[in-house]
């Protein structure tokens, strides 16, 4: 195999091996994008649903306070009513976290890259012991 063979072999390598590249941060960005969309939606929710429970919580908490006052002391009414507002806040904020965490790495990408590795390795040794068989 001559010099110039050998060298056009090895720059076609590297040329394949931008190319691949190229394609395979396209594809992080794309699949990292999508994680990103479903983790903002996710964090809107929570914050929608804070502020919901919060503006709602306080109008409902003085209406409960105020029926629960007619029957118990006012002091075992209110801790009645921001007990139940504690355990429903957690609880709605707990699904939040929940719906952030089902998030994915991006797993096509990571499967062609192993590809491209191997790829990469099988290329370079054809090349290699053509160098050494040739030389």
């Amino acid at each position: 195999m001559s010099e110039r063979a050998f060298g056009s072999l090895v720059g076609e390598f590297f040329d394949q091996a931008k190319r691949l590249i190229r394609a395979e941060l396209s594809l992080a960005k794309t699949e990292l994008s999508q994680e990103a969309t479903k983790f903002k939606a996710g964090g809107v929710m929570v914050g929608v649903g804070g502020a919901l429970l919060l503006i709602g919580g306080i109008a409902f908490m003085l209406f409960a306070c105020a029926l629960l006052a007619m029957v118990l002391p006012f002091w075992a009414a209110t801790l009645i009513v921001t007990v139940a507002f504690l355990a429903i806040g957690a609880g709605v904020a707990f699904a939040g976290i929940k719906s952030m965490k089902q998030l994915h790495a991006p797993t096509k990408t990571i499967q062609t890259l192993k590809e491209d590795g191997q790829w990469a390795s099988r290329t370079f040794q054809s090349v290699k012991s053509q160098m050494h068989g040739h030389a």
